[in-house]
């Protein structure tokens, strides 16, 4: 290979990197779904789950520091409250849908989704599972009573 074809390689896989999700640290390790213009609709409000949504960038330093602390909470609330991610530098539609104008945003979105979302300011994993459980018994509370 020559010298160009090594910068395009190196090019390729930097930019690959930095696109299409905000799982940029530690990836392996969250169950957070990537949430996009195809999906958004049935995973989130069209279910009947609880559902955590970060709105954010992978180049914004509060998103990056609250990564580990979400995908710690993510595990531990598994089964429980769902977590996605919406990478707002490519879903502008999903971001000005939810009035989305800073980074890190969380919303929570209970299973009546024709109430509007919760904002949710917990920024530790302890606090977004304290938050996550809080939302989850309210739901099954709500199911119950049916």
């Amino acid at each position: 290979m020559n010298r160009s074809t090594n910068v395009l390689i190196f090019i390729s896989f930097f930019f690959l990197s930095f696109t299409g999700n905000l799982n940029l640290i530690d990836a392996g390790d969250t169950t957070s779904v990537i949430l996009n213009s195809g999906n958004f609709e049935q995973l989130v409000m069209q279910s009947k789950d609880v559902w955590f949504v970060l709105f954010g960038a992978p180049w914004c330093p509060y998103v990056k520091s609250l990564k580990p602390e979400w995908d710690k909470a993510s595990k531990a609330l598994e089964g429980k409250v769902k977590f996605g991610e919406v990478d707002c530098d490519v879903e502008n539609d999903i971001q000005a849908r939810f009035g989305v104008t800073g980074f890190p945003t969380v919303f929570a979105f209970g299973p009546d989704k024709c109430a509007p979302p919760t904002g949710v300011t917990e920024r530790t994993a302890d606090a977004l599972e304290k938050a996550g459980l809080c939302y989850y018994d309210k739901a099954q509370g709500c199911k119950m009573e049916f």
